[in-house]
């Protein structure tokens, strides 16, 4: 008699996001909160949990995929005499609510290797065999390095204490070597690493070896995000643009990190020449005063706005500008893209060789003289953003993946090789 045959169990994975979730996260957390959505409604035999700092409720998405918020041990939002954080995370070392739960697990995957979640995860890893995996997502090393010059230039500002703290100490790259140290230290405790810059698969392969490191795409919602939310007449009434302006549109928090000033800069150097431009920010940070007062009527500082707003900009807009130099990972130039929307981008930062080199984006040095020209040049030319935009276009509708796409044949062979060679190990 044959047995009758039954699903294989599902392959239980963590992923922890040492982010609180809110309709304020930006790209990386989102990322994860689409993810943890696209394995609520996959065929594979896949259970799901990602896991976020905060206070709210469990949101449970399906049988098989569900979004966990747990109490940060040690917020950063704790240090009230910090100028600015881009990002509350938890700097506790450990998190024991965490680490009992995370003993139900097949496969843990972090996405930094630095904060509470991940030095809990080795600690579990390292105790009961689970195996360790993590996705690079941010720039940590570099942005200690920005942040900490800023804090100390807001703490102390340009007197002789900060010259002694950055010109003798050196403190900003002192941080920046030991995020570097700490990195390499969470990567020899995986198994496996996600990447998309070549700085990164370097990194990790020189580590754990190169069969262990796993290209991962960018994903992206099109229901949500297309030319079908064009909406040019009405971003001009809601925003205050001129009907014959060219539509600059940033996208992301508002701060030195992701070089907002450079943008600032150049507008100023185009507004001065009399070119009829007009920036649109979405999203917060220290620099929104800055746009106001040195953009003037030429900025509409939008703040914190719904991903549906965002998707509307994205459609209408003429050029998308993210002079970032840290990117590692950026949804919203995938967004942009898959808008139809030319982009500027920096030289220095990942996103050109995210989205292969598309001629849809155009590659900027650094420096705001760099980018008054580049805007300068796309701004100015209508065949230029027309033919940015049809490759735009035609590179999406190839080479974009979906959520779903990006959970089921990026991350999960991946996953399912660790297990398997836990097993073998075992």
């Amino acid at each position: 008699m044959t047995s009758p045959k039954t699903d294989p169990a599902p392959l239980r994975v963590a992923a922890l996001i040492d982010l609180t979730l809110s309709p304020m996260s930006g790209g990386h957390a989102r990322g994860w909160e689409n993810l943890a959505k696209a394995a609520a409604t996959t065929n594979l035999p896949l259970d799901f949990t990602a896991y976020f700092s905060g206070d709210a409720p469990t949101q449970e998405l399906s049988a098989k995929a569900r979004i966990k918020h747990l109490p940060p041990v040690f917020s950063t939002s704790r240090l009230k005499f910090l100028p600015y954080v881009p990002d509350n995370t938890d700097l506790g070392s450990y998190h024991k609510e965490l680490a009992k739960e995370l003993e139900a697990y097949d496969v843990i995957v972090t996405t930094d290797g630095f904060f509470c979640f991940a030095q809990t995860a080795e600690k579990v890893s390292r105790k009961r065999g689970i195996p360790l995996t993590t996705s690079f997502h941010t720039d940590t090393p570099a942005y200690a390095r920005v942040f900490t010059r800023l804090t100390i230039e807001k703490l102390f500002g340009h007197g002789w204490i900060s010259k002694f703290l950055l010109d003798v100490l050196h403190l900003p790259e002192k941080q920046e070597a030991a995020k570097i140290k700490r990195l390499t230290k969470h990567l020899r405790a995986c198994s496996a690493a996600f990447y998309k810059r070549d700085e990164d698969k370097k990194i990790a392969a020189a580590l754990i070896g190169d069969e262990n490191v796993h290209i991962v795409r960018i994903g992206t919602d099109r229901s949500l995000f297309g030319l079908h939310k064009r909406d040019r007449a009405g971003v001009e009434m809601d925003y205050d643009v001129p009907h014959d302006s060219i539509i600059v549109l940033f996208v992301g928090r508002l701060d030195e990190g992701k070089n907002i000033y450079t943008l600032i800069g150049a507008m100023e150097n185009l507004i001065a020449e009399g070119r009829a431009v007009h920036l649109i920010t979405a999203g917060i940070g220290p620099a929104d005063k800055d746009l106001r007062e040195r953009l003037g009527s030429h900025v509409s500082v939008a703040g914190q706005i719904s991903p549906e707003e965002i998707a509307r900009l994205y459609a209408s807009a003429d050029v998308f500008a993210l002079p970032s130099e840290i990117e590692i990972r950026n949804t919203a130039s995938v967004e942009a893209i898959v808008s139809g929307l030319p982009s500027l981008v920096s030289e220095k930062s990942g996103i050109a060789a995210l989205c292969d080199n598309t001629p849809a984006m155009l590659v900027v040095p650094s420096g705001v003289e760099a980018w008054t020209k580049a805007l300068r040049d796309v701004t100015g030319s209508t065949n230029t953003r027309l033919h940015m935009a049809k490759v735009a276009r035609a590179y999406a509708d190839t080479s974009i993946a979906s959520w779903q796409e990006v959970l089921e044949n990026d991350f999960y062979p991946a996953w399912k090789k660790a297990m398997k060679e836990k097993k073998q190990h075992d």
